[in-house]
């Protein structure tokens, strides 16, 4: 549990970055803005920073009392680069480096198994919205801020992207736009490589599942079979259980079903909740016609694969798609 007193003429966008995080508690109208952690007590600087400003400020401004908040969710990469210049940090899901404490290791991106590079959380979100938005020009600086990522991530995406045919580059220098070449394509691409492999979900029974779109202070998204029919391409035609993202790390996973009004349970559940602690549903999601805030189409794709007949289920929301796109 970390305590933030804050003074009056704190930055305001540190209220909605931080709120949200149940192990942070923020006490306004302090003489001075303090940090106060069960080690230490110090004053600190509050600087409010975007992913694509980060490598910016640390060229720029290393003073030993800021403490950086940072509105956007960073890899590992990111987050290494932070700890070896000494500042400290808050992202928008918690993760957190105050110093002394254990560094990150960087991610690698060397070739694993039949030698593909494995797609990491804040590249798969840059990847979700290429897939979403093909008929967009993409500049770096922009998906990246979009993405919630660094500008550095979305290059070294973008550039792999481009080696293997699926955008076209228009323009040179900071002002380059990348435009997605086949819709179709890209969007098998994002299945074969970003199909989730390990994840913390728990099965529970609600009474009344209703359209929740918060709990525990925790956001929810609609997302695999029951989104899909959501947005009008419905892979299964028997009744189908309800599975929700979850803006929570997977050891705050538990207290959810009990903010829902039910209990986790292995035997007659009527919800899947999964942890996203990366915000892969929650980049681009929209509200739904039923009240239900919505993953974007591509993350419901990839949650299908966590479903019955997964890959099966994923290859018709993928035609559907696909079949929506040229309609």
């Amino acid at each position: 549990m970390l305590l933030l007193a804050l003074a009056d003429n704190v930055d305001s966008r540190v209220f909605p970055i931080l709120r949200r995080l149940e192990d942070v508690k923020l006490v306004p109208g302090s003489p001075q803005t303090v940090l106060i952690t069960a080690d230490a007590v110090c004053r600190v600087r509050i600087k409010v920073v975007e992913a694509d400003e980060i490598g910016h400020r640390l060229q720029t401004e290393q003073d030993e009392d800021v403490l950086l908040i940072v509105n956007a969710v960073l890899d590992d990469d990111a987050a290494a680069m932070l700890e070896d210049a000494n500042a400290r940090y808050i992202d928008a899901t918690g993760r957190r480096w105050l110093r002394g404490g254990a560094r990150t290791k960087r991610s690698s991106e060397t070739a694993t198994g039949k030698g593909k590079r494995r797609l990491y959380a804040a590249s798969i979100r840059l990847a979700q919205l290429l897939a979403d938005h093909p008929d967009e020009p993409w500049t770096e600086r922009g998906l990246a801020r979009r993405g919630q990522t660094t500008q550095t991530t979305a290059h070294r995406l973008l550039g792999r992207l481009e080696g293997e045919g699926l955008l076209l580059r228009e323009g040179r220098g900071p002002k380059t736009q990348r435009l997605v070449r086949d819709p179709f394509a890209m969007r098998s691409w994002l299945a074969r490589r970003a199909r989730p492999r390990k994840v913390t979900r728990l099965t529970c029974f609600v009474e009344d599942p209703g359209r929740p779109r918060a709990a525990a202070g925790r956001a929810l998204a609609l997302t695999g079979a029951a989104g899909a029919a959501a947005i009008g391409m419905p892979v299964l035609t028997q009744e189908m259980i309800r599975t929700l993202r979850v803006s929570a790390r997977p050891e705050e996973l538990e207290d959810v079903p009990g903010a829902l009004g039910g209990f986790r349970t292995e035997r007659g559940f009527n919800l899947i909740l999964i942890a996203d602690p990366d915000r892969l549903a929650f980049v681009d999601a929209v509200d739904g016609p039923d009240g239900w805030l919505l993953a974007p189409p591509s993350r419901i794709m990839l949650d299908l694969f966590l479903e019955p007949r997964g890959a099966a289920a994923a290859d018709v929301f993928l035609n559907l798609w696909g079949r929506e796109e040229r309609s």
